[in-house]
């Protein structure tokens, strides 16, 4: 009887596979889509924020400017002499919260100073000189000639912003006699003002001038900088190049919206995130600003539910392929069903010709049964698939040996599904429950045979480093370190994605950390441990986890399919054979110290 085609469960599985790239095109269009739906929603909302904070700054500077007007008009008339007075007018804007207010100066038309007022904890106190900063104002001159409207330009002192007010006074032939000057600390405006419109949402405004140095800004730190020469000289690792983009952006159009990669720079270590910004230049007096209001795009705009709707999608995607599948495996296992019979018919006949390797192949089917019915499901089938494979591979190498092409290619499959079956049977032996018999175990030995199967089933790309030393002997079940040692080391690799590098060291504990060891349990009052170590260079464990970590069904990795019993089984372990168990954490990575008793006559010896 003729092993039965295989053709319509080949068409099956490439049916399934184009029904994943299907499904993973459509997911990947939808994120698109959804990416791109959410990028206008956030820069509409955007431009509408930055469009208030603009409002809200020149109305807050007519404000004071008006406030400045109404002071000269009720002081300054007639044949007043030309000296400040304090006035209820001024008490009220100086009472205003954080006023912005630096000073109040009158000046003669050659810019000397006719009386003063500086500003100190909200309190006006005479002045006899004029501050020198004042004068930095590049419209300072035109604003002594009367020729300036309300305010001159933006400028800096001690890394701090100004913008000076001007009201000229002028005779009763409207000649100017004199100026008014009121210096606004442009910081405090903000603090006063736009800052509290940040609370609405998760981003801020700032401004900048004609040179794109920073006017007004959440952090203070950075008022004065220019947004590229400066911070780089702060944070020379950091990547400009989107940086560079938006200021040639924003320098050579009047508004606009674009997104663009920065950093938080209010905060102590600047994240780099994707902002999402709106801009648009106004002049306010002599000023020219660029006003732009920035948000994290992802936080704004729902990334939760994107990536939520991305899962939904795999998740649907995947059941839809394990669906197939196993309509498929059942229809070809039906058509199988009497060939295979066969087939054992007559592996049966000829293993009864051979008692003795009949007994063998019993004992060993025996095991392997024990072992597939204790293993995971995903290595007892892919057992159960390479078994019959290989079998038929072996029948088509023996019946198509005249074809010299077909059989290297048979061969080249046969060995592949070998190495495969070889794997699979070391993954197994982690899966053994403990027989509950407990033996002497050298404990070098019993890690080193770990670390043996370990540095196959763990990634090329870990480096894996085991330092050993002879330690002694101790009553354990074997099985039970192997399968500590199995979750420590996935752990491990796993908590790194790149440059991942993990030391095991198995040593005789030294004096110091037998005293810590024999505080463990009264029975350890005279006992000599073996001390396990396993270190990675992975981020350390979260403060705020520590103590969950072997709570069961407890994961970090949902993403990726973690089922939190690791860590668990670890300390099931470890409380079953009342095991010293200690966990040091910190950024530099995390390390697991197990300490196992050794027998006396080892130690004495």
């Amino acid at each position: 009887m003729n092993k039965p085609s295989n053709k319509w469960l080949s068409i099956s599985l490439i049916s399934i596979l184009l029904l994943t790239i299907i499904g993973i095109v459509v997911t990947a269009t939808t994120y698109r889509n959804t990416q791109r739906h959410a990028l206008k929603m956030g820069s509409d909302q955007l431009v509408k924020i930055n469009d208030l904070a603009i409002n809200i700054l020149k109305l807050e500077i007519e404000t004071y400017s008006l406030s400045l007007e109404d002071y000269a008009s009720n002081v300054f008339i007639d044949d007043t002499p030309l000296r400040l007075t304090q006035t209820e007018q001024l008490e009220k804007s100086l009472n205003k919260r954080a006023a912005a207010i630096d000073g109040l100066f009158l000046l003669d038309t050659q810019g000397n100073l006719l009386s003063g007022m500086a500003l100190d904890d909200r309190q006006l106190t005479s002045q006899t000189e004029l501050p020198a900063y004042i004068k930095k104002d590049r419209y300072f001159a035109e604003a002594l000639e009367g020729n300036v409207h309300q305010n001159g330009d933006s400028y800096f002192e001690d890394s701090r912003s100004y913008l000076n007010l001007y009201r000229p006074i002028t005779d009763n032939e409207n000649q100017a006699i004199a100026l008014l000057v009121m210096p606004l600390d442009l910081e405090k405006l903000y603090l006063s003002t736009l800052s509290s419109t940040e609370d609405k949402f998760n981003g801020y405004t700032m401004i900048k001038d004609q040179d794109m140095k920073v006017v007004m800004h959440p952090s203070s730190e950075q008022i004065s900088w220019s947004i590229i020469e400066d911070r780089q000289r702060q944070y020379p690792d950091f990547d400009y190049t989107d940086l560079e983009r938006l200021e040639k952006t924003q320098l050579a159009n009047l508004e606009g919206t674009m997104s663009y990669y920065s950093y938080w720079w209010d905060q102590p270590n600047p994240p780099r995130v994707l902002k999402l910004a709106a801009y648009e230049w106004i002049n306010i007096g002599e000023a020219r600003w660029v006003v732009a209001t920035n948000l994290d795009f992802y936080e704004q705009n729902g990334n939760a539910l994107q990536e939520s709707m991305i899962i939904l999608g795999l998740l649907g995607i995947l059941l839809a392929v394990i669906f197939m599948m196993a309509i498929s495996m059942r229809n070809y296992a039906r058509r199988n069903q009497s060939y295979m019979e066969n087939l054992r018919l007559l592996e049966r006949q000829k293993l009864m010709d051979e008692r003795h390797s009949l007994e063998k192949s019993m004992l060993q089917e025996s095991k392997l049964e024990t072992i597939g019915l204790l293993t995971t499901s995903i290595v007892h089938d892919m057992n159960n698939f390479l078994t019959p494979m290989i079998g038929n591979l072996q029948l088509m190498i023996d019946e198509h040996k005249d074809n010299e092409e077909l059989v290297t290619d048979l061969q080249e499959v046969y060995h592949a599904a070998q190495r495969g079956q070889k794997l699979s049977s070391n993954v197994l032996r982690f899966s053994k429950v403990a027989s509950n018999t407990k033996e002497k175990v050298n404990i070098t030995a019993a890690v080193s045979e770990a670390i043996e199967t370990m540095q196959i089933l763990i990634p090329r790309t870990v480096k894996l480093r085991f330092e050993e030393h002879t330690t002694g002997f101790s009553y354990f079940e074997k099985e039970e370190l192997h399968v500590i040692l199995y979750n420590l080391l996935t752990n491990a690799y796993q908590a790194r994605q790149i440059n991942t590098e993990i030391s095991v060291l198995v040593k005789q504990a030294n004096e110091y950390e037998v005293k810590q060891f024999q505080e463990h349990s009264v029975v350890y009052r005279d006992k000599q441990f073996a001390l396990i170590q396993i270190t990675d260079n992975g981020p350390g464990i979260p403060k705020e986890i520590e103590d969950k970590i072997f709570t069961p069904f407890f994961t970090t990795k949902t993403a990726s399919g973690g089922t939190g019993l690791g860590l668990f089984i670890v300390s099931s372990i470890v409380k079953k054979n009342d095991w010293p168990l200690s966990v040091k954490s910190s950024s530099a990575g995390t390390s697991f110290v197990i300490a196992i008793p050794l027998l006396k006559e080892d130690t004495d010896s």
